[in-house]
């Protein structure tokens, strides 16, 4: 069973919450280079120094000003480690839908993570891998928790409601994009203690989002011959998580006839046009926009009950339309593929099919967090962009000195 453990966090002042942590997850490259070269404070300085110079990441040269940032933030007392051994249950409140997120931001063990106690479902690329190390070894810092998930458990619900039922919030505000994020620091030792005994009953923690993250403080601590190296996540029960698929875009490098493509697909799927956008609303079920319009398609094939990878709605477009139809080798670095978030906008693909952006976009069913679990046991990995996962963490909001 994994483990976890309580440690100092490195917070913003209160009442500069907004003004430090940025919304990675949320705002695109433009956004986050206004904020960088208007806000000395905000934490992008610590995490994307390169983009105060408009260039591309240099490690080498821009880690450095990462470093210098994080120590002014600490120096100015813009941002206050705490001096006790805490946890901190984390609340994340979306006001636009009511969806609220609850979990324990904490250390877990790098060791755990070898050991296989922390479950992974995707790959990493080396080269990213290291770079995080890198920043890592030059900040001394995490800044951004690992988001892991578990099996349901009564007693870890029944501790996070009993702390956000008798304590005082020690964080508690509502961000640019109507987000209330609160945080309670749990201090007291026989609550840790509690608390401790709850996650030892769980056999595993599944990595739901951050992978190079996780590969990344893993190793950084293997890399420094550190023993019982510990890094930050924020553990969420998996009925407490929201998962959205991502869209397959594609853009042709040639002159791309709609209407004989849909016609090839006949071969793997039922095909219906269709007078409405299309949201699938039940698994092995796609919707297609076209510049001749919309489609339902539904596949007829069968599915290898072997693996839970080949059940995915997401491989089956990889083995059956990427691969089969469109002569795709590798669909996370084929520059012909777009991944869109499933929670965007739908009119945003009519518009830009019908401006010439993508000659085709796929709108899919999202996967549920069992196949996820199954995936992980199995010891298998999903195709790029299978999940879109939230709650997604404000960068900088809780940091992890190491």
């Amino acid at each position: 069973m994994p483990e976890i453990y309580p440690f100092k966090a490195l917070l913003p002042a209160p009442g500069l919450e907004i003004e430090v942590s940025a919304n990675t997850h949320v705002d695109d490259k433009k956004r986050q280079m206004e904020i960088i070269q208007t806000n000395p404070n905000t934490y992008l300085q610590v995490v994307k120094p390169y983009l105060k110079f408009n260039e591309e990441k240099n490690p080498a040269k821009h880690f450095p000003f990462s470093k210098q940032a994080i120590d002014r933030l600490i120096a100015d007392k813009t941002m206050v480690q705490d001096t006790i051994d805490s946890l901190y249950v984390y609340s994340q409140l979306n006001k636009e839908n009511n969806q609220n997120y609850l979990g324990l931001i904490c250390n877990v063990s790098a060791k755990d993570y070898y050991d296989d106690k922390i479950k992974v479902h995707e790959n990493t690329l080396t080269e990213k891998e290291n770079q995080l190390i890198d920043h890592i070894r030059i900040c001394g810092a995490i800044g951004e928790p690992v988001l892991l998930t578990h099996f349901a458990s009564t007693q870890v619900e029944q501790l996070l409601n009993l702390v956000i039922e008798n304590q005082v919030p020690d964080i508690d505000f509502t961000d640019e994009v109507n987000r209330q994020h609160t945080i309670y620091k749990v201090k007291n030792h026989e609550l840790i203690s509690e608390f401790n005994k709850a996650y030892q009953t769980l056999a595993h923690f599944y990595i739901a989002d951050g992978h190079h993250r996780s590969a990344a403080s893993a190793g950084y601590y293997q890399k420094e011959g550190v023993e019982n190296g510990k890094y930050l996540a924020f553990l969420v029960p998996a009925n407490h998580l929201h998962i959205d698929s991502f869209y397959r875009a594609y853009k042709s490098d040639e002159l791309f006839d709609a209407k004989e493509f849909v016609e090839k697909l006949s071969d793997h799927f039922e095909i219906s046009e269709s007078k409405d956008r299309v949201v699938p609303n039940a698994p092995k079920t796609f919707g297609l926009c076209t510049s001749v319009g919309w489609f339902n398609l539904k596949f007829k094939g069968a599915i290898d009950p072997t693996s839970a990878v080949n059940a995915l709605d997401v491989s089956i477009l990889e083995a059956y339309v990427f691969k089969d139809k469109l002569q795709i080798v590798d669909s996370k670095t084929d520059h012909r593929l777009t991944y869109i978030k499933g929670n965007s906008p739908i009119q945003h693909i009519d518009e830009e099919v019908k401006k010439g952006t993508y000659d085709i976009v796929f709108t899919v069913y999202p996967c549920n967090i069992e196949e996820v679990f199954k995936i992980a046991d199995q010891g298998l990995i999903m195709p790029p962009k299978s999940t879109y996962i939230e709650p997604k963490l404000r960068t900088g909001l809780t940091v992890q000195i190491v």
